[in-house]
């Protein structure tokens, strides 16, 4: 009689699993897919659209720019780049970040925002200092300038950034390398990376094949990134993949290459 019970218990088991591992896989499967940057928070996205703008900045691909702010399902780009960099002008945020904004707007734009002067005000502020600062009359705006700040405050000075064509790479990477003010490697230098839906962090010293002081990343060609070295340097914005072409005519996903020199 016990053996009986035990084998029913067995039984009783087994089909429980068996009911439930149909259940879950086939009749009500779970329906996941990947997060895009229409699903962030209104927050992240504001984030999300500056590294476009920087990325613009940097290799002036418009319709690239375009295609990746169609992520966000905004339903009038211009307006929406517009707005924010009046917003974040307003707000006192950084002067690179609202630069790179009203220049974006003014590339959707067509340059067309001059015909509206309250708009292109407040967007092309933060750039005119940069462009006029040599002709302003006072002297206090000069010593009031961030620069000094900037250099007091950055443990790395920034080397080179520059994308590389490697075929021989299955896949595009951030290549790292990080030396010391005699041009030693530095091992064990933590690198935050953070792209529109996710962060990382990783760090150099963990290839010694290629060198103590560099580090990489696997990115994805569809993303803009903004890396930072340390803990007191400013992070470098707008990073992401080019497209290289081979002596065939054939394209490949080009890699990034970032060196860092520690001050003193």
């Amino acid at each position: 009689m016990k053996l009986i019970r035990v084998n029913l218990i067995v039984i009783g088991v087994c089909m429980g699993a068996t009911i439930g591992l149909v259940l879950g896989w086939v009749v009500y499967p779970r329906q996941s897919r990947m997060a895009t940057p229409k699903d962030l928070h209104s927050d992240y996205q504001d984030t999300y659209v500056v590294m476009v703008a920087a990325a613009y900045s940097r290799d002036g691909d418009l319709e690239r720019a375009r295609i990746r702010l169609g992520e966000l399902g905004m339903t009038n780009i211009l307006d929406s780049v517009t707005s924010q960099a009046q917003r974040w002008a307003a707000s006192g945020r950084s002067n690179f970040d609202v630069s790179v904004l009203g220049e974006l707007a003014l590339a959707l734009s067509g340059g067309s925002l001059e015909s509206e002067p309250a708009s292109a005000a407040m967007i092309k502020s933060p750039v005119d200092p940069i462009v006029d600062s040599t002709a302003t009359p006072y002297p206090t705006i000069v010593v009031a300038s961030p620069v000094p700040t900037i250099t007091s405050v950055n443990e790395y000075n920034l080397l080179e950034s520059t994308v590389i064509c490697d075929e021989k790479l299955n896949k595009p990477l951030l290549k790292v390398y990080v030396l010391d003010a005699v041009d030693n490697p530095i091992p064990g230098v933590q690198l935050r990376i953070n792209w529109a839906t996710g962060s990382d962090i990783f760090a150099t010293g963990l290839h010694p094949d290629i060198g103590l002081g560099y580090g990489d990343f696997v990115i994805d060609p569809q993303q803009v990134y903004t890396l930072q070295v340390g803990s007191s340097t400013y992070p470098i914005y707008g990073l992401s993949s080019e497209p290289c072409r081979l002596a065939n005519g054939a394209e490949f996903d080009g890699s990034i290459l970032i060196k860092w020199q520690r001050e003193g």
